[in-house]
């Protein structure tokens, strides 16, 4: 059979007759003809080489298709995503890739708020089994010292445990996400007064606020606990309020939240990363304030490039809070308050003149493009609507409402 279809395509091809390929009989009785090469589908030309019906192999092609009706040519199957109407390829991925990332960080920032809940309760527990009544335990938890170094300690594993462990599992490389390179050159000085510049006027803004809403007779206390005396003292609170949440929060806040979302748009990703941050504090004493902080770190690390400026201002900032509770603890509150009224201008003047003089000639206040296609609008929506971060927003909601006299 062979040798005749070798005679016929050699007569064929010898008369100026157009070659026929292989031939195959149809289940009808009637002749199968393949079309010449160039007529081919693409999904045709890449099974070209099928299995014939005797059983016999094609040894040039190690894909055959497989057949499940003899005679008749089935198409290859291939695999089409599905887009929604009103999405392109690129704005359905962004959707899901933000979507993806809002349940990274979403998971993380609960099994934070999980491990304050299980520590107070496995330190009740424990000290219940060794014979501590809850009063004792309760006074011993609340010494001043004590509570500085719990507060050391917990924030150290809160702000790093849960979204290094999440992060790991969605094989995220922490390196990638935190940028611990050194700031650019030329404008290091000048985001550091810009920074501390922005933490003085969120300072006043959030006072004005406390005044509008006592105005109205809604009184809201927060109990921050007593600090420790002593130059011991001073060092501790130094340590637990200033140094270790300058590290570990922007680790977290500025580094692994905001770097996880700077491919969506480095605008978008400093705005979720603030809120989140100010929901983080857990009071809504706190809360304006951390969240308009963490807009002007999130803004200094996108244009240094680096996590340390934003380390240096949110340090300093806390120091200064520690820094008149101990040298000016003694003075009435007249003095305290002048004092302090003064270190504000003196910030807020330092900073405008910084940025009048860095923005000379420079867009230093202008995000680089992202190349995201969706609307700003749609990804903060599409963050936001994510069942975990909504569960996020209450818990933490919840939890600054038990502050209300």
């Amino acid at each position: 059979m062979n040798e005749e279809k070798n005679t016929r395509f050699e007569e064929q091809t010898n008369s100026g007759a157009p070659a026929q390929e292989d031939t195959f009989p149809s289940c009808q009785g009637e002749s199968f003809k393949s079309p010449p090469k160039e007529e081919r589908t693409a999904g045709e030309t890449a099974d070209r080489n099928y299995n014939n019906f005797s059983g016999e192999e094609n040894s040039g092609n190690s894909n055959n298709a497989a057949y499940d009706n003899p005679g008749v040519y089935s198409a290859p199957k291939s695999y089409v995503t599905f887009i929604p109407y009103g999405y392109t390829p690129k704005t359905y991925e962004e959707r899901r890739g933000l979507k993806k990332s809002a349940v990274t960080i979403g998971i993380s920032l609960l099994l934070l708020l999980g491990i304050s809940i299980f520590w107070a309760t496995a330190y009740f527990f424990i000290m219940g089994r060794l014979g501590f009544t809850y009063e004792r335990a309760l006074a011993i938890v609340s010494d001043p010292a004590v509570m500085q170094l719990v507060q050391v300690v917990l924030s150290v594993f809160m702000f790093t445990v849960p979204f290094i462990i999440v992060y790991k599992i969605n094989s995220l490389r922490i390196s990638d996400l935190v940028p611990l390179g050194k700031p650019k050159k030329g404008n290091r000085l000048a985001m550091f007064f810009i920074g501390l510049s922005f933490c003085a006027f969120a300072n006043i803004a959030s006072s004005y606020a406390g005044y509008f809403f006592q105005s109205f007779g809604i009184d809201y206390n927060v109990d921050y606990g007593e600090n420790p005396g002593g130059i011991f003292g001073f060092l501790l609170a130094f340590l637990s309020t200033s140094v270790v949440p300058g590290l570990i929060e922007e680790f977290a806040c500025r580094g692994l939240i905001m770097g996880l979302l700077r491919k969506y748009g480095d605008g978008f990703a400093v705005l979720a990363s603030a809120i989140l941050f100010g929901l983080l504090h857990g009071n809504f004493d706190q809360m304006p304030f951390a969240f308009m902080v963490g807009l002007v770190l999130g803004f200094i690390v996108v244009q240094t490039n680096s996590l340390w400026i934003a380390v240096a201002v949110h340090a300093a900032n806390n120091f200064v809070s520690v820094a008149f509770t101990y040298l000016l603890g003694g003075l009435s509150a007249e003095i305290q308050n002048l004092v302090y009224s003064l270190y504000l201008m003196a910030a807020l003047t330092l900073g405008i003149a910084a940025a009048a003089v860095t923005s000379r000639g420079t867009e230093i206040f202008k995000f680089r493009e992202s190349g995201v296609e969706s609307a700003f609008s749609q990804r903060c929506k599409w963050f936001f609507t994510s069942p975990v971060i909504i569960i996020f927003i209450v818990v933490c909601i919840l939890e600054s409402l038990i502050y209300f006299a």
